[in-house]
């Protein structure tokens, strides 16, 4: 590696680093502040908070590096341009293409870098971050098995949940039992097939009513008329499922084909499988993008006007990335299609870009 190589790479990673700083303490602030109200009326440490806020937000930096990437080399060949850097060492022989190569390996260190905290750190950062919203915060005896089943209790019940699917609203496999007020024995049973949550509670069809009879057995009856089950709302059962974000790889994986050999709608664990593929390669995109952007403006026109356009780009990114995601989880694009279009479009801008950087 040259010497040139090694300046434009220690000041791509200057640049990236400060950039995410910036943008991970906003966050972090603004997550805080909305936050500060709930860690009060819980009565729960501000300093905690500080912690517990911090591990949500994790996954920010990986979401973010991308665009953080993509205004690093912006704001570096920005600087070098209007420093009359990059005429120089063209006049001394280097091209711009020479110039990029560094970044090139900046990019796919980023990318595996990506792949790596998502796949160790940013599982168990948010998995912690539910825990303590759940328990400490909101004291709900509320949590998942590894294989996403809920258990949490209410009252004198304790219910079971086997599947919950978000996007509908929708339970699957549901059992209740009901304990006796004075000691710990079970007095009345409820198994649910399904359930539905109408807005406000959860209708439970096709269900088994189990109850001890008067002569000392159990009594089992059928209900196919529906049965309220209350004091669970949507936003309890959907803070504490796990989402493919909170799954490792190859956790993921296994995850999808239980699932599916159980029955149940995996499509949108399908498309955020593709993406967790997909998504780290971006880094690359988008590091191809900044640079052809910096490197074909003219030199009056000055960094606010990179920046600008990179900002720019990085909002259709995520408007883009988005779209397809949510097509995804619609069906109306394969999953494939919907975690890798993406990359394949920024590709196509970076390559057109580049092809005037000379």
């Amino acid at each position: 590696m040259t010497i040139v190589q090694r300046y434009i790479l220690k000041q791509f990673f200057k640049y990236f680093g400060m950039i995410q700083v910036v943008v991970f303490s906003l966050v972090v602030a603004i997550d805080y502040l909305a936050w500060i109200s709930k860690f009060l009326a819980a009565e729960y440490n501000l300093l905690d908070g500080v912690w517990f806020v911090i591990l949500r937000n994790l996954g920010i930096i990986v979401m973010m590096t991308p665009v953080c990437a993509l205004l690093s080399s912006v704001v570096l060949f920005g600087l070098m341009r209007r420093n009359n850097e990059v005429v120089a060492l063209k006049g001394g022989g280097i091209s711009a293409w020479n110039l990029m190569k560094p970044l090139a390996g900046a990019g796919m260190i980023l990318t595996l870098l990506v792949f790596i905290l998502a796949e160790t750190v940013v599982p168990v950062a948010l998995n912690k971050s539910t825990y303590i919203r759940m328990v400490e915060i909101k004291k709900r005896n509320i949590q998942t098995t590894h294989g996403n089943n809920i258990w949490l209790r209410h009252g004198r019940e304790i219910i079971y949940i086997k599947h919950y699917t978000i996007a509908t609203k929708t339970l699957s496999g549901v059992s209740i039992t009901r304990f006796d007020d004075d000691e710990f024995v079970p007095t009345r049973r409820v198994d649910a097939a399904t359930g539905v949550y109408n807005g406000r509670s959860w209708s439970l069809k096709d269900a088994i009513i189990q109850e001890p009879s008067t002569s000392g057995g159990q009594r089992s009856r059928y209900v196919d008329a529906a049965i309220e089950m209350r004091g669970v709302s949507p936003d309890d059962l959907g803070s504490v499922v796990k989402e493919a974000r909170q799954m490792s790889f190859f956790e993921l994986w296994n995850y999808i084909h239980k699932m599916e050999k159980e029955g149940y709608d995996v499509t949108r664990y399908r498309v955020d499988f593709q993406a967790k593929m997909a998504f780290p390669l971006l880094c690359l995109m988008m590091v191809l993008i900044g640079s052809g952007i910096a490197l074909t403006r003219q030199r009056h026109e000055g960094i606010p006007v990179s920046v600008g356009l990179g900002i720019g780009a990085a909002f259709l990114f995520w408007v883009f990335y988005s779209l397809c995601l949510s097509l995804g989880y619609g069906e109306m694009l394969p999953p494939v299609i919907a975690a890798w279009a993406a990359d394949v479009v920024f590709l196509c801008a970076g390559g057109l870009l580049l092809q005037d950087i000379e």
